[in-house]
């Protein structure tokens, strides 16, 4: 996992040239040994993501704590940005933080990452959201993914119940891995999008959840980022 820190020095880590997406529907299954993952928005193309059994330990622990981090910063930004929509649908809500998400510098961020990490799975906490950095063979072309850290905490139990599925799935194929990760991204394209039965919450229901959420934020102590997984961001103009 990594995180930020304002400096001035730049990391020799490529700068990010690929696709970024707002993750604001999110189907959660799994194939052949592999965790799948397709997200974006509603009317938008989404993306489509295998993280084989292997990586999934690895994975669901850097995405705790990025989740926790993230947090730390999202009840200051969320809030904020979601007063800017037209209305108080969910809807409009989620367009608005959409929109003001896709304007913030990843790319920055991203530069950060240091060179041993360019070819893996990187996870990114900035402006309370998780940055999802993927390239083939997770994914059918390089993407960033930005989740919101209170819509994995809902889904934690389905995610934690996939990355199950999926192990067990791998401890009895035959299949490589890279083939199955192959198999797993070509079966997810062909799935229809946004899935059935993903009903919309009413204003009610999100706004009782979002205060639920806080309320447990404030409850719990503030995460304390560890200082490995601290970023030193480069210049703004470099």
């Amino acid at each position: 996992m990594a995180q930020r820190k304002k400096n001035k020095q730049r990391s020799g880590a490529a700068a990010f040239a690929g696709r970024t997406v707002v993750i604001d529907l999110l189907a959660i299954s799994s194939s052949h040994g592999n965790l799948t993952l397709k997200g974006g928005r509603v009317n938008g193309r989404p993306v489509c993501i295998a993280l084989p059994a292997e990586v999934l330990p690895s994975f669901l622990t850097q995405l705790e704590h990025a989740r926790l981090d993230a947090e730390e910063e999202y009840w200051e930004v969320a809030p904020r940005v979601v007063r800017t929509a037209p209305d108080s649908s969910p809807a409009a809500a989620s367009r608005a933080l959409e929109q003001w998400l896709l304007k913030q510098n990843w790319s920055r961020v991203l530069r950060a990452l240091p060179e041993h990490a360019e070819h893996a799975l990187a996870l990114v906490s900035y402006v309370g959201h998780i940055g999802f950095r993927l390239a083939p063979p997770y994914t059918t072309s390089r993407v960033l993914a930005i989740f919101d850290p209170l819509q994995l905490r809902r889904l934690e139990v389905a995610l934690q119940r996939q990355c199950m599925l999926a192990q067990q799935q791998a401890s009895t194929s035959a299949q490589h891995p890279r083939d199955a990760v192959g198999l797993s991204l070509r079966q997810l394209t062909q799935q229809p999008w946004p899935p059935s039965g993903a009903p919309e919450p009413t204003a009610e229901e999100a706004v009782g959840y979002m205060q639920a959420r806080h309320t447990g934020f404030l409850r719990r102590s503030p995460y304390l980022r560890a200082s490995e997984n601290t970023l030193d961001l480069p210049d703004e103009t470099g």
